[in-house]
């Protein structure tokens, strides 16, 4: 299928283009291309470095196209990534493995770390572990959201 405007620009591989060659013999076997037309593409084909350079081969051409579902930019690919796992937050930045890593100390501070100050403090009078936790728990969640990156 071809999809005018979206990642045309991107480099294809070898297996995509074996597969162009293999789906423009489909064509052949059908009658929809003569044999020197089919011999044509099959070499622009085989010279064809991007998604759009491959695609031009099957404008005319009914179905099967080839698969180009993974000939698409990084940054589509992250953003649609994001959006499939639900974990876009409200300001649209995106999570990276630093911000994921904080955000999880950050909740075990509040879950684990807080009560276990209040007990010790209760129990040996060591106040300082609450100020200390406190502390951890907001430089975790301000370094979190830091470390998050725009799309």
């Amino acid at each position: 299928m071809v999809e005018q405007g979206r990642d045309q620009g991107i480099r294809i591989s070898a297996a995509e283009r074996d597969e162009a060659v293999r789906l423009l013999a489909a064509h052949l076997a059908t009658g929809r291309l003569e044999l020197d037309e089919y011999e044509f593409r099959c070499v622009r084909a085989g010279a064809a470095r991007t998604r759009s350079e491959l695609e031009a081969l099957f404008t005319d051409l009914p179905a099967p196209h080839p698969d180009m579902s993974a000939a698409r930019s990084p940054l589509r690919a992250v953003r649609d990534a994001a959006g499939k796992s639900g974990r876009t937050p409200p300001d649209g930045l995106l999570a990276t493995p630093l911000s994921e890593a904080l955000g999880t100390l950050c909740a075990l501070t509040l879950v684990l770390g807080i009560p276990g100050a209040i007990v010790l403090t209760a129990f040996t009078g060591a106040w300082w572990t609450i100020v200390a936790t406190v502390l951890v728990t907001i430089a975790a969640g301000t370094l979190e959201s830091a470390a998050r990156r725009r799309p």
